[in-house]
């Protein structure tokens, strides 16, 4: 510690001394070269084609980006065979709960789906029976969502999701009558309209 602080005495007396010399010497010109020169010649020229290797042994990234973007893509693609299969993104609660029941359970909402829509296409002209067919669907839907929320806490779940199964058969059962009674009425109209079409005018 003394030692130290010795030295650092003795080099501020000795700049304090020579502070005169040290303001009048200025550097030779050739200087700035000479350091120049000889930065270059320590420095070795590389040639192109071993800096490309250089850079393609320096990024080791490029290649781990090209593996995350593949696992990504493949984890998506998975995601959506799972969601397909099993309805994850449709009702989470019953597919992470009971997976053994969830293809069933979104193979029959995908169905039910479906069926709403072509009813809803084929009832445009007929408002009032759309109500009513939506009425005796809405009733078994509200079953439907009775016996989802008791799930967690039911004592027979096995018996539970029979029942579940069992209200979306009755769902499809009556959406297939209600687009059948659908059809039916839109085929007689349109006999009916062929006939006035092809009725003589008088």
């Amino acid at each position: 510690m003394k030692n130290s602080s010795d030295k650092k005495d003795r080099l501020e007396r000795f700049v304090r001394d020579n502070r005169d010399g040290f303001d009048t010497f200025l550097p030779q010109d050739s200087l700035w070269s000479q350091i120049d020169s000889k930065l270059h010649s320590e420095i070795p020229i590389v040639p192109e084609q071993s800096k490309k290797k250089i850079r393609r042994l320096s990024s080791p990234y490029f290649d781990w980006r090209i593996a995350a973007g593949v696992f990504l893509a493949l984890g998506i693609g998975f995601l959506v065979y799972l969601n397909n299969e099993y309805g994850i993104t449709r009702d989470p609660r019953v597919a992470l709960k009971v997976p053994t029941y969830a293809r069933e359970f979104n193979t029959y909402n995908v169905a039910i789906d479906q069926k709403r829509e072509e009813i809803i296409k084929l009832a445009r002209n007929n408002p009032e029976l759309y109500k009513d067919f939506s009425a005796d669907l809405a009733s078994l839907e509200v079953s439907y969502q009775n016996l989802r929320s008791n799930l967690s806490n039911a004592p027979n779940q096995e018996a539970l999701l029979e029942a579940m199964v069992q209200n979306l058969q009755w769902q499809v059962d009556l959406l297939n009558q209600q687009l059948e009674i659908l059809q039916r009425i839109n085929k007689v109209k349109n006999e009916d309209d062929k006939q006035v079409d092809s009725a003589p005018v008088i």
